[in-house]
C-alpha cells in the first residue's frame, strides 16, 4: 500500500496503519470517532486531508509537518488551539467550523485561501484574517464578531455568511462589489445603504433578525432570487417593486400592512408575509406562480385573492379573521393547508381538497365579532358594505336593516356616522371599487361626490394619527376621485364653436371626449387650403370647455404668418370621431 496516493473514508477508531503510507496524496477519514491523529505526522505528501465530524480530536500538532496541504476540513471536532497549522501556508481550503477556537492568529499568513470556514466558534477578533484577499468564500457565522472591517479588502468575495454576530456596523462590505450570496441574519444591524451599490447580488440575500426599518437600498438588486428580511421593523416594501427576479420571499414578522408593491413579483414561487398587519391581499391575485404562501397571523377577512393560485402546494392561513373559504375550492395541488384560529363554520367549499391534504388543521374556530367592517356578514369587506353604510348614514332607523342582516354601527356606539365609513373604508380594496364608481355601474342615491367631499372633511377631524383613519381617508379620497370622473364625464364627443368669435388675433376651439382617444384639429381656408395643424396627442376622457383645457389658435399658418381676415373652418378629429364648424378672421 505505500504507493497508493488516495484513500477515501475509512471507518476506524485506530488509523495508526496509516503511519507508514508516505505516498499518500489524498485522504479522507470524514465521520469517524478518532481522537488521535498521531499516525498521520509522516504523511507530508499529503494534498488533501478531510477529518471533519471526528469528535474526539482536540489535538491537531500532528498535522504541523504536513505542509503541502491545500485542503485541510477539521469541522466539528473539539479544537480550542490552531497554532499547530501556523506553517501550513499552502492551503487554498481551511474549515474548521463546529469547534472551540477563539484565537484565529494562526492563521495570518494562509494568505492564499479561497474558502474558509470558522462558523460555530468562539472567534471576537478577526483582524489576523485581513491579508487573505484571495477569498471567494467566507464563513464566521455564530461567533462573537462585532467588528469586520478586516474584510474590507476581500473584494474577491463571492459568498460572505456572518450570520449569528454581533455586527451593527456593515460599511465596509460597499466594497465587496462581487458578492452574489450574502447571509448578515440575527446581528444588530439597522442601516444597510452600503449594500444600495452590490447589484452583483443573485443567489440569496439574508438580513432576517435584525433592527432594518428602511429598505431602499435594496431597490437596484434586480436579479436578486432570494430574498430574507423576516424578524425586523419594517412597514415600507415599497423598494421590492423592481425585484422582479425574485423566487423566494421572507417577509414575516414585521409592521407591514400594505403589500401592493409585490403586485408584479410574478416569479415567486415561495412567500411569507405571517405575523404582520396586513388586511387587503388584493396584490397577490397575479402571483399565480407561488407553490407556498404563509400568510398566518394577520388581519386578512377576503381571500378571494387566491383563487387563481392553482400551484399552491402549502398554504397558511390560522389566525386571521377569515369566514367564507369558497376562493380555495379549487385549489387542488394543495398538500398542507392550515386554516386554524378563523371564524369559519362551513368547511364544504373544500371537501373535496380534504382527502389529497398530508397536513390539514381546522382546528378553533370562533364566532365572528359581532361588529367589525363586514356589514352585510358575507365573509368579505368590500364596495358593497360601505355602501349599506352610506345609505343607513345619520338613518335613526338603521337597527331595523338587522332583519336583512345587515349591521351598519361598526363601532355600536349607536349611530351611523363618519366614524363607520372611515371604519369600513379601511378594510375596503378602493383599487377594486373604484372601477364600479367609474363605469356607473353602482348607483346609489346618497353615494355623490358631494357627500364624499363632506365625508373627508369631516374624517380630517377625527384623530390624525390612527392608522384606520389615514387609510379610510385616503380611500375614500380615490372613491372620490372616479365618482367626480364618472358624475363630470361627457356621454358623448363632441366639438363646440369657438370663442371669441369672430376674433383678432387668437381664439380657443371647445370640445369634449366620451373616451380617450388621439386629438388632431386642422384649419383650413374657403378654398380648402391647409393652414394649420394642431396635434393635440393623445388625451384622456373629459371636458375641454375652458381655456386652459380647449384647443388654441393663435391666427397663424404653418409658417408663422399672420392670417388674412375672413371665413376658415376648423377641422377636429378624435378616435372615429370628425366634427367641422366655422370661424371668422376680424380684423
Amino acid at each position: 500500500l505505500d504507493f497508493v496516493p488516495r484513500i477515501s473514508y475509512i471507518s476506524s477508531l485506530d488509523i495508526s496503519p496509516l503511519r507508514n503510507l508516505t505516498n499518500l496524496q489524498w485522504l479522507s477519514l470524514r465521520g469517524n470517532q478518532i481522537s488521535n491523529v498521531s499516525p498521520l505526522k509522516n504523511l507530508t505528501n499529503l494534498t488533501y486531508l478531510h477529518m471533519g465530524i471526528n469528535y474526539g480530536i482536540s489535538d491537531v500538532s500532528p498535522l504541523s509537518a504536513l505542509k503541502n496541504l491545500t485542503f485541510l476540513d477539521l469541522e466539528s471536532s473539539k479544537i480550542s488551539d490552531l497554532s499547530p497549522l501556523i506553517n501550513l501556508t499552502n492551503l487554498t481550503y481551511l474549515d474548521f467550523d463546529d469547534n472551540q477556537v477563539q484565537d484565529v492568529s494562526p492563521l495570518k499568513d494562509m494568505i492564499h485561501l479561497t474558502r474558509l470556514d470558522g462558523s460555530d466558534n468562539q472567534i471576537s477578533d478577526i483582524s489576523p484574517l485581513k491579508n487573505m484577499t484571495q477569498l471567494i468564500e467566507l464563513d464566521l457565522d455564530s461567533n462573537a464578531i462585532s467588528d469586520i472591517s478586516s474584510v474590507e479588502k476581500m473584494t474577491m468575495l463571492i459568498t460572505l455568511d456572518l450570520h449569528d454576530n454581533q455586527i451593527s456596523d456593515i460599511s465596509v462590505i460597499e466594497n465587496l462589489t462581487k458578492l452574489v450570496k450574502l447571509d448578515l441574519d440575527d446581528n444588530e444591524i439597522s442601516d444597510i445603504s452600503p449594500l444600495k451599490d452590490i447589484r452583483s447580488l443573485r443567489s440569496y440575500l439574508d438580513l432576517d433578525g435584525n433592527n432594518i426599518t428602511d429598505i431602499s437600498a435594496l431597490k437596484h438588486m434586480k436579479f436578486l432570487l432570494e430574498l430574507d428580511l423576516d424578524g425586523n421593523e419594517i412597514s415600507d416594501i415599497t423598494p421590492l417593486r423592481a425585484l422582479t427576479d425574485l423566487k423566494i420571499l421572507d417577509l414575516h414578522d414585521n409592521e407591514i400592512s400594505d403589500i401592493t408593491p409585490l403586485k408584479d413579483l410574478v416569479n415567486l414561487t415561495d412567500l411569507d408575509l405571517d405575523d404582520n398587519q396586513i388586511s387587503n391581499i388584493s396584490a397577490l391575485n397575479a402571483l399565480t406562480n407561488l407553490t407556498v404562501l404563509d400568510l398566518d397571523g394577520n388581519r386578512i377577512s377576503n381571500i378571494s385573492a387566491l383563487s387563481v393560485m392553482l400551484n399552491l402546494t402549502e398554504l397558511d392561513l390560522h389566525d386571521n379573521r377569515i369566514s367564507n373559504i369558497s376562493p380555495l375550492k379549487n385549489l387542488v395541488n394543495l398538500t398542507v393547508l392550515d386554516l386554524s384560529e378563523n371564524h369559519i363554520s362551513n368547511f364544504s367549499p373544500i371537501a373535496g381538497l380534504i382527502d389529497n391534504l398530508m397536513e390539514y388543521d381546522n382546528s378553533n374556530q370562533t364566532d365572528p365579532p359581532t361588529g367589525g367592517a363586514d356589514v352585510n356578514r358575507d365573509g368579505v369587506v368590500n364596495l358593497t358594505d360601505l355602501l349599506f353604510v352610506v345609505v343607513n348614514y345619520r338613518n335613526p332607523d338603521f337597527a331595523d336593516a338587522a332583519q336583512f342582516g345587515v349591521y351598519p354601527d361598526i363601532n355600536e356606539d349607536r349611530v351611523v356616522d363618519i366614524k363607520d365609513l372611515i371604519a369600513v373604508a379601511a378594510e375596503i380594496d378602493a383599487d377594486a371599487a373604484a372601477p364600479a364608481l367609474r363605469n356607473n355601474s353602482v348607483k346609489v342615491s346618497n353615494l355623490t361626490a358631494a357627500n364624499l367631499a363632506q365625508w373627508i372633511a369631516l374624517a380630517k377631524q377625527l384623530d390624525a394619527q390612527d392608522p384606520q383613519t389615514q387609510k379610510g381617508l385616503a380611500v375614500l379620497k380615490q372613491l372620490l376621485a372616479a365618482l367626480t370622473f364618472t358624475e363630470t364625464s361627457p356621454k358623448t364627443t363632441a366639438l363646440l364653436a369657438n370663442y371669441p368669435n369672430p376674433f383678432n388675433p387668437e381664439t380657443w376651439m371647445p370640445y369634449q371626449l366620451a373616451k380617450p382617444a388621439e386629438v388632431n384639429i386642422s384649419i383650413h381656408s374657403v378654398d380648402g387650403k391647409l393652414i394649420r395643424t394642431l396635434a393635440l396627442g393623445h388625451l384622456p376622457a373629459g371636458i375641454y370647455h375652458n381655456k386652459s383645457r380647449a384647443a388654441y389658435w393663435d391666427g397663424r399658418n404653418e409658417f408663422g404668418e399672420s392670417v388674412a381676415s375672413g371665413v376658415y373652418f376648423y377641422t377636429f378629429i378624435a378616435g372615429d370621431f370628425t366634427a367641422t364648424r366655422k370661424m371668422f378672421v376680424r380684423k
